[in-house]
């Protein structure tokens, strides 16, 4: 090790103590923001978390950075993703091989921090993230197990389950299956929540013991029913937090998935019996809760907090549960939490370590919980507090989402701000919509600063008169990543946007499914009628915009739209002014389903044609059903398009119902001679016909004048 080596790294350890720091944290910030930074600050390297002198690939590193990238999605703070990235790019080869990771260990801690590694993947697109995400998925694939199926904690723990191991595999591979389609592994999920549960259970007070070796050999096992001795506070605060982050991806009609919400329920309830009366918080070893000795611990109590606070909003729970994580999270703020001079957080009282077994035996008794060391800043309490906060400042800001007067004058105009920042009355677009009025007669614009918002949106039916409207076209990013093999969804419900209500305008922003080409994948989805959009982006592959009610009309005006095979489909009557519409391979580029009593399908007027390199055998479309309608006027098309133009779906008698046309096309793509018989080029008379006036048949005159 070199002297600058040494003397960076020492620095580094002063820092990550706190003996070093020069940083301030703004007190005005979130909790979750300035816990975050205060993170940063104390370890500038973010492979130093968890007090680390050298590399480690391990859970509390995937937790914490976990954390940051929750903030991220929250707050759009570039720094916190960065931060992320840095451990990533430290650990992870380009073939994917991790540092100080060995497969053969079997350790089923160091699957979690792959939970950190998806968004990342999702992000830059970096097929080494990939590739680290499948070393860890495969190691679920040999990793030894009980007779039963339950996974064993760790190789050198033979015959074991531990709650904290459920945690640290089973999100993991839930998201995993859910990203993947892989349906079938579902009930291995699922199993080894319920394995957990009847090996843990203590029937005497409705807890679960931190483990179970279900051959009855190790010391610290009861030789009757394999358990150990006691139920630890952060045993199950793992479990608490496994649910309700695994239960995102398990479909509802999973079998077993109610019997997973059953024990959450119990966990809720028995929580709330032990949770101390007088702070709101829970002890280090919860069956001995207020005994001389035991103490009140900061890593479980975040989690249950984070643990309630999240199974209330998904409705996992009663309700009356809320009043239960508002109480701890209050009593988490007045008794752990410390802010210096320079606003820099900490938070106190966390139990650096407790396991069972192993070299330096671990017995698992009541005295030897309290004797581990208590520390400050533990990544198992931090990260745990951010996520807790993050749920707390969601539902402050649910609790007061309207900034519009019940006063307001018919025809008067609001304007909602959306930043990712915190600089506007809303931190994410749904939000937003939430708050806007039904059926309202007065015009709302919701200005959305730039950042990524990945949400999926729907715009109501009882929505009308909203004009949402981006900073910056490339910039001002919607973005989702469903598709049709996840969980057998199906094409229609992987929108990103789904736009319900009538006469709702885009304007400036883009909407992306960021899907990987696994199968359909909508970006937009509209079912409204009188929809706008000008000058935004649409990006995805297979499927991009679903045009999805028949009678409908929308208009896209100097768009740009992308995708790979019928990226541009459905019944409704569209048009497309000055778009580019941009090829990614060889394939089609509309498959529209017009009605056969509707004059007008899909209408493409001066738009520019374009493929990526490579493509050169694009068709203008096809018809999804017999009496498409789709006509190019005045387009610019690449050489990528097929000379035939269009193609009818394997199905001949398509080619007597279909109706395509184009008119003075130009450019390379351009082959009226060569194009099939059954399509027209239409006449100046014909071209009559395709006035604005004469698509959008409304006496609303709801577009803007031509």
């Amino acid at each position: 090790m070199t002297k600058l080596f040494r003397k960076a790294l020492w620095m580094g350890l002063l820092l990550c103590s706190g003996q070093l720091m020069a940083q301030k944290v703004n007190n005005n910030l979130p909790w979750s923001v300035r816990m975050a930074e205060s993170e940063m600050i104390r370890c500038p390297e973010s492979w130093q978390l968890d007090f680390q002198p050298k590399l480690k690939w391990d859970y509390c590193h995937g937790l914490e950075l976990q954390s940051f990238l929750d903030v991220y999605d929250t707050y759009n703070d570039r720094r916190l993703f960065d931060y992320a990235v840095s451990y990533a790019d430290t650990m992870i080869h380009e073939d994917g091989s991790i540092v100080a990771y060995k497969l053969q260990d079997y350790n089923i801690d160091r699957v979690n921090s792959g939970k950190f590694l998806f968004r990342i993947y999702d992000q830059t697109k970096n097929e080494k993230y990939k590739k680290a995400i499948d070393l860890l998925r495969s190691q679920l694939d040999t990793h030894p197990r009980n007779e039963d199926g339950g996974f064993w904690h760790k190789k050198v723990y033979p015959h074991q389950m531990w709650l904290d191991g459920i945690y640290m595999g089973t999100p993991f591979y839930a998201e995993y299956a859910h990203r993947n389609n892989r349906p079938q592994d579902y009930a291995d999920i699922v199993r080894q929540f319920l394995l957990a549960a009847k090996h843990t259970y203590d029937p005497s007070n409705g807890l679960y013991r931190h483990a179970t070796d279900v051959s009855r050999t190790e010391k610290w096992a009861n030789p009757v029913t394999g358990q150990s001795a006691h139920s630890w506070g952060r045993a199950m605060g793992w479990y608490a937090m496994a649910f309700v982050d695994a239960l995102d991806f398990i479909p509802k009609h999973e079998p077993g998935r109610d019997s997973m919400l059953v024990i959450l329920n119990n966990i809720a309830k028995q929580i709330t019996k032990i949770q101390d009366k007088k702070t709101g918080l829970w002890y280090q070893v919860l069956d001995k809760s207020g005994d001389k000795g035991n103490y009140l611990e900061s890593s479980c109590s975040t989690m249950f907090v984070y643990a309630l606070f999240k199974a209330v909003r998904n409705e996992y729970i009663d309700k009356s549960y809320l009043d239960v994580a508002i109480k701890g999270y209050k009593g988490i703020l007045d008794n752990f939490i410390k802010v210096d001079k320079d606003g820099v957080v900490s938070i106190s009282q966390a139990c650096a370590v407790a396991g069972l077994g192993g070299k330096n035996y671990r017995s698992g008794t009541y005295e030897y919980y309290l004797s581990e060391p208590i520390r400050d800043n533990d990544p198992k309490a931090v990260a745990p507090f951010i996520m807790a906060s993050l749920e707390w400042e969601r539902l402050q800001r649910f609790k007061y989402p309207s900034v519009m007067s019940a006063t307001k004058e018919p025809h008067q105009q609001d304007t909602l701000v959306v930043a990712r920042d915190g600089s506007g009355q809303f931190r994410s677009i749904g939000e937003a919509v939430e708050s806007i009025r039904a059926f309202m007669d007065y015009k709302v614009t919701v200005y959305i600063k730039d950042g990524i918002y990945k949400e999926k949106l729907i715009i109501p039916s009882w929505l009308k008169n909203v004009v949402f409207v981006g900073q910056s076209e490339d910039k001002t990013i919607i973005t989702h990543d469903d598709h049709a093999n996840i969980n057998k969804m199906g094409t229609f419900r992987t929108y990103t946007v789904k736009v319900e209500g009538n006469d709702i305008t885009f304007k400036n922003l883009t909407i992306e499914n960021n899907a990987a080409q696994l199968g359909q994948a909508v970006a937009l989805h509209t079912e409204g009628t009188r929809l706008m959009f000008f000058k935004c982006r649409f990006l995805g592959n297979q499927d991009t915009i679903f045009t999805g009610s028949e009678g409908s009309y929308l208009l896209f005006t100097d768009c740009y739209i992308e995708g790979t095979t019928d990226f541009i489909f459905g019944p409704s009557t569209a048009l497309f002014e000055r778009c580019t519409i941009h090829s990614k391979k060889n394939s089609y580029i509309t498959a529209a389903s017009t009605p056969q009593n509707v004059e007008h399908g899909y209408v493409f007027k001066n738009c520019k044609l374009t493929a990526a390199p490579g493509v050169d055998k694009v068709y203008l479309g096809r018809p999804w059903r017999p009496y498409a309608a789709t006509v190019f006027l005045n387009c610019e098309m690449g050489k990528h398009i097929r000379p035939e133009g269009w193609h009818n779906w394997g199905k001949p008698d398509n080619e007597k119902t279909a109706r395509y046309a184009e008119f003075m096309s130009r450019g390379e793509g351009t082959n009226p001679t060569n194009r099939v018989s059954w399509s027209k080029q239409l006449t100046n008379k014909e071209m009559n016909r395709y006035s604005i006036q004469n698509i959008f048949k409304e006496d609303s005159n709801w577009y803007p004048y031509r």
